[in-house]
Formats: structure tokens, sequence, C-alpha cells
């Protein structure tokens, strides 16, 4: 009986060491992670002095500052990912985590979306390398580009090492997750995966994101599964209550990843993120059109759609982001268009340029000819693909607002 009484107080002590133990490293824990601080709010320019004010000049009333007021307690990122080997970020993807509401969205943009760019190759994916090879630091073009995609610059960024994601699902212990059809390729990622619900390792759990060459659609239906795969991880790391491996897989993002955000900032995320619900986190693709242009493939955003979206998942700000605050090119009635100035339009005329038919002389004769009809003039060709206008502005879902004359900072 005495041995017993040993026993059990020898047990409850080491118990309630271990209890006190985790409860400190808890608290250490939550002392050392921190949220990223937050760029400093622009003050609103001063409203201009009123038409016809005593001592002052007449000049245009354009209306009041766009509110640059943010939501409680949301912070935006960027992740961007090399997935194809060349250095180009195929995987682009502009996130919000609200704190408050424990909510998480992400919206992936295309890679072959066209920017609003001189250069022949327009595509996003393009610029974060472009810049680098011209002696740029890469994220800063990326992030620049991004902003005049979605109206806001984002808070955050991580272009993330693909070695980074596959230490981080064997971290996890894998991901299971239903592979719906065969996937084989070797010209470079050696992929091979059988359909059926599966338990995918790191580099197996790669092969799947990276894999297009068997969807019709390519890049988009590359995307989806991307998405899917995504949520199924973010579920399990939820369900399973991740917590020890928290450490391990901040030390690889930190390691692995060029970012703005401290090893601190990246505990606060995850903290975060393990408080939403499986259903509060999702992932949209941002609406576009696919469009062949000098046989590039492109993928246009859809003006409009795009603007609802943004609005609804990763909007930072108390105010709607308009047209007005975006610099993208969009198709209307078949007409490529921008918010802006369309920069190198000739890029948009696919049509073969004709030269002028020669004029010969006609020839001298002894007996006066009958009068010549003049030939028709040939119809003219009617190019391919989108052509450019005098970029008509499109009848608006919502009606244009005031503000849309400011620039967005």
């Amino acid at each position: 009986m005495k041995d017993r009484k040993k026993f059990l107080k020898i047990a409850g002590i080491t118990l309630g060491a271990v209890v006190l133990a985790a409860g400190l490293a808890a608290g250490a824990y939550r002392l050392w992670e921190r949220a990223p601080a937050l760029p400093p709010e622009p003050t609103p320019a001063a409203a201009s002095p009123s038409p016809g004010a005593a001592g002052v000049k007449a000049q245009d009333d354009k209306g009041s500052p766009f509110d640059t007021k943010r939501k409680d307690g949301v912070y935006t990122i960027l992740l961007a990912g090399n997935d194809d080997g060349t250095g180009n970020t195929d995987t682009i993807m502009v996130g919000k985590l609200d704190t408050v509401r424990h909510k998480l969205d992400f919206v992936s943009i295309p890679r072959d979306t066209i920017i609003n760019v001189e250069w022949d190759n327009r595509k996003l994916n393009s610029v974060y390398w472009g810049s680098k090879n011209n002696g740029g630091n890469g994220i800063d073009a990326l992030r620049s580009h991004v902003k005049k995609l979605t109206g806001f610059d984002v808070d955050c960024y991580a272009v993330i090492d693909l070695d980074a994601i596959i230490q981080v699902v064997d971290v996890l212990g894998g991901v299971y997750f239903d592979v719906p059809q065969a996937m084989d390729y070797d010209d470079g990622p050696v992929i091979h995966l059988q359909p059926g619900y599966q338990l995918l390792d790191g580099e197996t759990a790669m092969g799947l994101c990276r894999y297009r060459k068997g969807y019709v659609n390519g890049d988009l239906e590359r995307i989806e599964m991307q998405h899917e795969f995504l949520k199924a991880a973010a579920e399990q790391f939820i369900r399973l209550g991740n917590i020890p491996n928290v450490g391990k897989v901040t030390r690889i993002l930190a390691d692995n990843t060029d970012t703005n955000l401290s090893a601190a900032n990246i505990a606060y995320f995850i903290r975060q993120a393990l408080m939403c619900s499986p259903e509060n986190i999702n992932f949209y693709t941002a609406p576009n059109t696919p469009q062949e242009v000098h046989e590039l493939s492109y993928t246009f955003l859809d003006l409009y759609d795009w603007l609802d979206m943004v609005n609804s998942t990763i909007n930072p700000y108390t105010a709607p982001v308009t047209e007005g605050k975006l610099d993208l090119v969009y198709l209307h009635n078949g007409a490529a268009c921008c918010t802006t100035v369309l920069n190198g339009a000739y890029y948009y005329q696919l049509g073969k340029q004709e030269t002028a038919p020669v004029q010969r002389p006609a020839a001298a004769v002894e007996t006066q000819a009958e009068p010549q009809q003049p030939e028709p003039a040939p119809e003219p060709e009617v190019p391919a693909g989108p052509q450019v206008t005098t970029a008509p502005t499109p009848a608006p879902k919502p009606t244009p607002g005031d503000d849309d004359w400011l620039v967005f900072d």
C-alpha cells in the first residue's frame, strides 16, 4: 500500500512537472511569436479649396481621397513558387488572413496572366526572374505588378523553394489525398501516380501539384488540383492538431523562403491558421478568359468578375477596389483594352500588314481603249485574336466610383 501511494505521488509530481513545463513552453512560445508590422496608413490629402473661394483660383473638385482604413486584424501575403525548373514563378497566390473572424482566403492568379508592359513576353510569371536577370531583386517587380492587378500592395511576401514544400509535407507525416486520374510524366520532373485515395509523401505531393500535361485546360486545371491538395493538407493539419510540428515547419519555411517575415512572424501565422476551421479556409482562381496572342497562350482577367472576387476575398481595406485603381489588360467585345493606357498596343495587331499595290503605267495604244471599270477594293483581312480599338469602356456592373481618378497607395 505504501509503495502504491509512493508511486502515485511520484507520478502526480511528474505529471504536474510536465504540465507546468508545457505551460511555460506554450507561454514562452506566445511571447516569442510576433504579428507582422503593418505599414502605416497614409495621411489623406487635404481637400482641394472650393472653386470660387476668395483669393483662390477655381479648379476641378475631384471628390474625397480613397479611404485607406483597414479592416481589423487582417494581413495580406503574396506567395510565389517556382515549379517548372526555369525560375519562373508559376504559382502566384494572394492571400488574406483574418485573425478576428479566423478566416483564410487565397486567390490564385494564373501564371499566363497578361500584364501591361512593352516587352514581347507579357506573362506575369516571367516578371520575377526577368527582374533578377536585369539586376533587380525580383520580388519588388512581382509585388508591383500584382499591385497593379489587385489595386493594393500586399503586407508580406514569400517566394518558396520547392524543397520547403516537400520537407513540410514529410514533417506532417504525409497528406492523404484522392488522386483523380493516372499521372505519368518523365520529361523533367518524374511523376507516376495512380488514381485513388492514398498517402502522399513530399516528393509525390509535389509531383501531383506540378503535373499539367494531361489536362485539357493545362495550367488552369493544375491550379484547381493545387487548391484541392492544399485544402486537404490544411484540413488534416488542423484536425490532427499539429502543435508539436509548428516549430519544425517554422524552421523549414524560414530557412527555405525569400520573405520579409521573421521566424516569429511565420509562427504567428501558423498558429492563427490553426485557429481557422476547415470550412473557413478557401481557395479561388481569378476569373479569366484564355486567348492566344502571337502564338503564346495568355489569360486575360475578366475585369468586373475579378473586381468582385478581389473585394469579397482579399481586399484588406474597408473601401472597395474599383477599376480606377488597376492597371489591367482585359478583353471587351474581342478587343484588347486597358484600365489605363495600353502599352505597346502594336502587340495586339495580329493581322498581316499588306503593302499598297504598285501602280503600273498604261501601255501606249494607237486606238482609244474602252474605259476600264475600277477594280473593287479588296476586303480587309479580319485579324485573329484580340484587336486594339479605342478601348471602349464596358458597361459597368457596379457604376464606377467618383474616386477613380485617384491613385491608390
